[in-house]
């Protein structure tokens, strides 16, 4: 299974961007698997491929 790391970060105003970017890897064909903080703004995204 092919995964693939996906940094975010969310800065102050809060994470409005962060359903779009999962959206946009869905798009491309991966489901989100799991999401970790890393500090108060900063997540790293887990994806797997679908296929």
């Amino acid at each position: 299974m092919l995964y693939r790391v996906v940094e975010y970060d969310s800065g102050p105003k809060g994470m409005p961007g962060m359903e779009a970017l999962i959206n946009e890897w869905a798009a491309k064909g991966y489901r989100l698997d799991q999401v970790v903080r890393r500090s108060t703004y900063q997540w790293l995204l887990i994806f797997s491929s679908l296929s």
